[in-house]
């Protein structure tokens, strides 16, 4: 399955309410930036919570125009739309991506990445298990209340569905991704 299959796809790239999730806000935090972090984990986080992060998040922004412009969808939002906030969570270094506000199935409030690591340790070879990637999504439509899904990506390409996610508030979801990282592994992938 290529990168942007969910748009290639049609029919099978639509949500339960046949929405399909917008190309830029679904590309930059599913697969975008998911590729970079598990490409380059220490680099794309560096880079990311850097003062001059801008340049780096310019190129992977460009990434998801063309990727856009090439499978005819429009591209509503700008990198300026988008908050990156420098965090640990534990003794974990942390990026938190918040993305604008989700209008369909799948988008995501948030994207948590995660460095399991020591930073106090002077050299160390980053393997993709030492990361994790966390999306807070919008589920689907539930009357008036807002529902959440907590996924999670892994190196290989695998979404898991960890369940319900919790309110969509900055606060309230790095509680939730504190919990978790304290887990040792991904989930049993039956819940996929």
């Amino acid at each position: 399955m290529g990168l942007f299959d969910i748009f290639s796809r049609g029919l099978s790239g639509k949500t339960l309410s046949g929405k399909e999730p917008r190309c830029d806000h679904y590309s930059f935090a599913h697969v975008v930036l998911r590729k970079a972090v598990f490409e380059n984990p220490a680099h794309c986080v560096t880079s990311l919570a850097s003062p001059d992060g801008r340049h780096y998040q310019s190129e992977l922004w460009d990434n998801v125009v063309a990727a856009c412009h090439e499978h005819h969808q429009p591209v509503e939002l700008t990198l300026d739309d988008i908050l990156i906030h420098k965090l640990r969570v534990g003794s974990f270094p942390c990026i938190i991506v918040e993305m604008p506000a989700p209008h369909f199935a799948t988008e995501a409030f948030f994207v948590a990445i995660i460095l399991k690591v020591d930073v106090t340790a002077r050299s160390q070879n980053l393997s993709k298990e030492a990361v994790r990637y966390l999306t807070l999504e919008n589920g689907e439509p539930h009357e008036e209340k807002v529902h959440t899904i907590l996924g999670e990506w892994s190196a290989d390409g695998r979404h898991n569905n960890l369940g319900p996610g919790t309110y969509p508030e900055l606060g309230e979801f790095v509680a939730c991704i504190t919990d978790l990282v304290s887990q040792q592994s991904l989930p049993d992938e039956s819940r996929s």
